[in-house]
C-alpha cells in the first residue's frame, strides 16, 4: 500500500528528508511512497539561513566541510567547480543557498515527488482514518485545482523551522524598532548614513547585521550589547585534524547503558576533562584565560588561533556526543551543563570567520562600534521634529548598570536569533495552532518535545505520534544544538531508514 507523505517546510531539514527517501528507497523495492513539497517560493530549496541574498551574510563554516549530503562532503565544493565559480574560504550564504536549491530541485524530480509553493497554515488530525488533513494559506496562487483530497496525508514531516526571535526589551512594533532583520537588503527602509544604531545580539546573526550596516549602509555609530555579551570565538587560520578519543559517542552510550538509560552532567564533565588532559589543556584554566566577554574575548581567541582551533574541534565533538546524551540527562543535570558549559560550547562550536573578526575588531578600534554593558531596559520615545510628516521622530533610550549614563540611539535592531522557549508565536500560524491544538508541545529546553530515539513528536493529548515528525531546528532544545546540517541529514536518514523498514514488513 502506498503511503503518501507530506514534507512540510524545504530548508535544509527538508531537503535532508528528500535525501534520506532517495538513499534508502532502492534498499527497500517493497516500499511504496509519495511524497509532497510544501513551502513557499522564496524559502522552498533554502529556508531561512540561505535565502539571504546579501554576500556580507558568510557561513561560519568553511567550504570544504559543509554540504547537502553529510556522507559527501566535498559536494559543495565540487558543484562550485562545476559552475565555474571560485571556492572561497568561507561563503556567503547566498551562494550556499542557489547550491542547496539546485541539489533540492534534483532530488524532487528523482524521487517525483510533487511540489505546492505555499505555507501550510494548519493540520488537522483525523483519528477515524488515521490520516492529516493540511489547510493552505488562503491567500495562495496557483492552487485551483489542489482537491480536499490532496490534503490528505498519511505521514508528516515538520522541517518548519523558521521560529520567531525572541523580544526579551518588548519592542515590537514600536517605530524605528527592527524585530526580524531577515533578509539583510530590508534594513534599506530603515537606518541612514549619520544614524546611531544599538544591535541586540553579540552571535553570529548580529555579526550579519553589524557588518551589513557597517558596510552596506555606511552606519558608523553602532552599538553592541546582548545579555551576557559573548560574542563567539575566532575561527582558526586552519583546521588542525584532531580526533577526540575520550569524548566519544561510544563513551556516552556505554555510561548510559550502566546506568539504566541515564547520562549525568557528571558522565559529560569526566569525558571533557579527561579528553583536555589529553591535549595538555586544563579546562578551568582555559575558561578563565580564554573564555572572556566582550571585545577582550574575541581579540584572546584572534591572538591564539591554534589553541582555539583545538578547542573548537573539541566542543564541535563535544556538540555531537550530546545529541544522545542530552535526550538521556535529567532535568537537573541539564541545567546544571547550560550554567556551566553551554555558553562555552556555544561560542568554540559557531566561531565566526576570520575576515568578520578583523572587521569587527577595527570598528571597535575606530571607534565607530561600541560594546555596550548591563543593559537592564530600552524605552522607545519620541521628539519633535519638523522633517517627518507626523512631527516627531523616534529614539531610543537604553538604560545601563549603576553608575553609568543612559545611552540614546535612533534605531534598534533586534539580532537575538530564534526563540526556542516559542514565547510569541503571532504570525506563525502553523505552530501556534499546532500548540493551541496540544497536537505537539514545547519542550522545556526549547523547541518541540520529540523522542530522540524514533524522532517522532510529542503530544500531551494523544501522546507519542507514530506519523508526526520533527526535524532541524523545530526541535533544536529537545535535541542539542540540532542546528548543523549533517546533524540533521544523519537524523533524517535514521528515520527514514526505520520507517521504510516498517513499511516492507
Amino acid at each position: 500500500m502506498k503511503e503518501k507523505i507530506a514534507v512540510i517546510g524545504m530548508g535544509v531539514s527538508g531537503a535532508g528528508v528528500l535525501l534520506a527517501y532517495a538513499k534508502e528507497l532502492p534498499h527497500y523495492p517493497a516500499a511504496e511512497v509519495e511524497l509532497v513539497c510544501f513551502d513557499s517560493s522564496e524559502s522552498f530549496g533554502r529556508g531561512k539561513p540561505f535565502r539571504e541574498q546579501s554576500v556580507h551574510a558568510l557561513n561560519n563554516s568553511r567550504s570544504h566541510t559543509i554540504s547537502y549530503d553529510f556522507e559527501d562532503e566535498e559536494d559543495f565544493v565540487n558543484w562550485l567547480k562545476i559552475e565555474g565559480l571560485e571556492v572561497p574560504e568561507f561563503t556567503s550564504r547566498k551562494l550556499f543557498g542557489d547550491y542547496l536549491n539546485a541539489r533540492t530541485q534534483a532530488l524532487v524530480s528523482e524521487l517525483g515527488a510533487s511540489v505546492i509553493e505555499t505555507k501550510v497554515t494548519a493540520v488537522k488530525w483525523l483519528p477515524a482514518s488515521r490520516q492529516w488533513q493540511l489547510q493552505l494559506s488562503a491567500d495562495a496562487d496557483g492552487l485551483e485545482d489542489v482537491r480536499a483530497e490532496d490534503l490528505l496525508f498519511d505521514r508528516l514531516h515538520l522541517c518548519c523551522g523558521e521560529l520567531p526571535a525572541a523580544d526579551y526589551y518588548d519592542l515590537k512594533g514600536q517605530p524605528h524598532y527592527i524585530h526580524e532583520p531577515y533578509p539583510l537588503a530590508a534594513l534599506k527602509e530603515g537606518p541612514k548614513p549619520g544614524d546611531s544604531v544599538a544591535v541586540i545580539g553579540t552571535g553570529l546573526s548580529a555579526l550579519d547585521v553589524y557588518k551589513y550596516l557597517y558596510d552596506e549602509l555606511g552606519i558608523r555609530e553602532l552599538k553592541l550589547f546582548s545579555r551576557s555579551n559573548y560574542f563567539p570565538s575566532v575561527r582558526g587560520q586552519a583546521d588542525s585534524p584532531y580526533q577526540c578519543k575520550i569524548l566519544t559517542e561510544e563513551n556516552v552510550r556505554v555510561s548510559i547503558k550502566q546506568q539504566e538509560g541515564r547520562f549525568s552532567f557528571e558522565n559529560f564533565e569526566t569525558l571533557l576533562k579527561a579528553e583536555l588532559a589529553q591535549l595538555g589543556i586544563d579546562l578551568t584554566y582555559f575558561i578563565e584565560t580564554f573564555f572572556r566577554r566582550g571585545i577582550e574575548g574575541v581579540l584572546v581567541s584572534y591572538h591564539n588561533p591554534d589553541l582555539v582551533s583545538l578547542m573548537q574541534q573539541v566542543m564541535l565533538q563535544a556538540s555531537i556526543i550530546l545529541t544522545e546524551g542530552w535526550a538521556a540527562m535529567n532535568e537537573s543535570d541539564r541545567q546544571q551543563f547550560n550554567e556551566r558549559y553551554d555558553k562555552l560550547l556555544v561560542a568554540f562550536r559557531n566561531p565566526m570567520p576570520h575576515a568578520s573578526a578583523v572587521e569587527l575588531l577595527e570598528g571597535v578600534r575606530n571607534k565607530e562600534i561600541t560594546i555596550l554593558w548591563d543593559v537592564s531596559i530600552i524605552e522607545a520615545c519620541q521628539r519633535p521634529s519638523e522633517l517627518t510628516p507626523e512631527g516627531v521622530e523616534p529614539y531610543f533610550v537604553l538604560g545601563l548598570g549603576e553608575g553609568d549614563a543612559d545611552v540614546v540611539v535612533d534605531w534598534v535592531v533586534n539580532a537575538t536569533g530564534m526563540d526556542l522557549a516559542m514565547r510569541d508565536l503571532e504570525g506563525y500560524d502553523l505552530l501556534e495552532r499546532l500548540v493551541d491544538q496540544r497536537l505537539v508541545q514545547v519542550d522545556s529546553a526549547g523547541g518541540l518535545s520529540v523522542n530522540f530515539e524514533s524522532l517522532n513528536l510529542i503530544s500531551p493529548r494523544y501522546g507519542e505520534w507514530a506519523s508526526l515528525h520533527g526535524h532541524g531546528m523545530l526541535v533544536g532544545g529537545a535535541i542539542y544544538q540540532n542546528n548543523s546540517t549533517f546533524k540533521i541529514q544523519g537524523q533524517a536518514q535514521r528515520l527514514v531508514r526505520r520507517l521504510l523498514a516498517q513499511a516492507e514488513v
